[in-house]
């Protein structure tokens, strides 16, 4: 059975230490989810496909980037500003985990004005809760070109945040290279309590 995108679980023997919990979690992150993402809005190359030993992996394939799949990468990358958020927040909650996350992940994105906070709120009503309970964003979140080149921006005349599906996956993913990191990092004791509170738990 595959555990990740290169992981099997005979890769495996008995319980998983920390380090390969931070491993696999990092990697079907990237390899089932970010990646995907990227793929889909901006086209590229796919991760190569191992193989059993001694075969060497299947090599990766071009893709073109598809059409119109900016809404499908928000539904892919939202959710990774809740999970994050459950790391580095101690509450329990989905709406300060998603918005701790936010923060956490794109810190460049705010202003610390009160429009910061109507950004979260949109974001996650329209935004995180649009998506996965309706099926589409509201009208507080759409597609967007930020013109400051980032991810993500928010218009406090209109009320609306706006996105850019092609450079949100690689935010994302630059920062879940920043998250492996700090997880692997001993001296961060509390998000790597956290974190493994929440694997262990199966991220339910």
């Amino acid at each position: 059975m595959w555990l990740s995108w290169k992981h099997r679980d005979s890769d495996f023997s008995g319980p998983l230490t920390f380090d390969e919990k931070v491993e696999l979690f990092c990697e079907q992150t990237l390899g089932w989810q970010l990646h995907i993402a990227d793929l889909i809005t901006n086209g590229g190359t796919t991760f190569p496909q191992p193989r059993p030993d001694p075969e060497p992996p299947e090599p990766g394939y071009p893709v073109r980037d598809i059409r119109h799949s900016g809404f499908a990468v928000l539904q892919i990358c939202l959710s990774y500003f809740e999970v994050v958020g459950s790391f580095v927040s101690a509450k329990k909650q989905s709406t300060p985990r998603f918005e701790a996350g936010v923060r956490e992940v794109l810190p460049g994105i705010f202003k610390n004005t009160p429009d910061d906070d109507d950004m979260l709120d949109r974001l996650y009503t329209s935004g995180r809760c649009g998506l996965y309970h309706a099926a589409r964003t509201g009208l507080a979140v759409g597609l967007a070109q930020p013109s400051d080149g980032s991810p993500m921006a928010y218009d406090p005349k209109a009320k609306r945040v706006g996105i850019n599906p092609h450079r949100l996956p690689d935010a994302l993913i630059k920062h879940l290279e920043k998250l492996k990191a700090e997880l692997l990092d001993p001296a961060n004791a509390d998000i790597r309590r956290r974190f493994e509170k929440r694997f262990d738990e199966g991220f339910i």
